[in-house]
């Protein structure tokens, strides 16, 4: 088991953040079980990222079907790293960011596009009490409700697939067909595009990148609907 802060409602979080020397590799632990090599080379920070023991994303409840990695700075910038990449119970991740300052943070997330951290924390970054390097932050969490997204059932479709279902029901609930017309067109196109590909078996080759796309626009249609509001 391991450890979960899981609310619906907007919250914030205590995240340890770091300061990175250059050209020095440093080792942050997870909680509660992985661990981060961080590296500052020029204006570049190189990350890997290893997970102890980790249950698919949709065991923390209905909207999740995938968990991402975040690295967040100490006045709360936040850059979505990507997919943690599971292997059985393991999970890793390699990624880069321009942040030289920032504490890390494993959410489960409908879609891996997405542009705020939910609350469902899984791991998270924290340092010795007595490490100099150590800074805390305040960071918001749970901006958005998922829990009324609908069951989108697994049976043999590939992730990819469940998660783009997901992100155009975020796109239709931000009510992006009304406030985004052409956007949310642009999601409903490749969204019936990728519904094709699957009802025809295609190869996972070809599936993937339309899957892709259709996560791709519905995430713009939800983020430009709620700008408009």
């Amino acid at each position: 088991m391991f450890w979960l802060l899981f609310v619906f409602a907007a919250t914030t979080l205590e995240l340890d953040v770091i300061t990175l020397p250059l050209n020095n590799e440093v080792r942050v632990a997870l909680t509660p079980g992985g661990r981060a090599e961080l590296k500052r080379e020029g204006t570049v920070t190189r990350i890997r990222l290893e997970i102890d023991r980790a249950a698919p994303a949709s065991s923390l409840g209905q909207p999740f079907n995938t968990y991402v990695v975040w690295a967040i700075s100490q006045d709360g910038l936040l850059d979505n790293l990507g997919e943690l990449e599971l292997r059985g119970n393991k999970g890793q991740l390699n990624a880069t960011s321009r942040l030289a300052q920032f504490g890390v943070l494993i959410t489960a997330e409908p879609h891996f596009m997405v542009d705020r951290p939910s609350s469902a924390v899984a791991w998270r970054s924290q340092n010795p009490p007595d490490d100099f390097r150590r800074r805390t932050a305040q960071i918001e969490i749970g901006a958005y409700d998922y829990s009324q997204l609908k069951p989108i059932p697994f049976s043999e479709l590939h992730n990819s697939v469940v998660q783009a279902r997901s992100a155009f029901q975020i796109a239709q609930a931000s009510g992006a067909e009304r406030l985004v017309p052409a956007d949310f067109r642009n999601a409903q196109v490749a969204m019936n595009a990728m519904e094709e590909l699957v009802n025809r078996f295609v190869p996972l080759d070809v599936l993937w990148p339309a899957a892709m796309e259709s996560i791709r626009l519905s995430q713009r249609a939800a983020v430009t609907a709620r700008a408009r509001r």
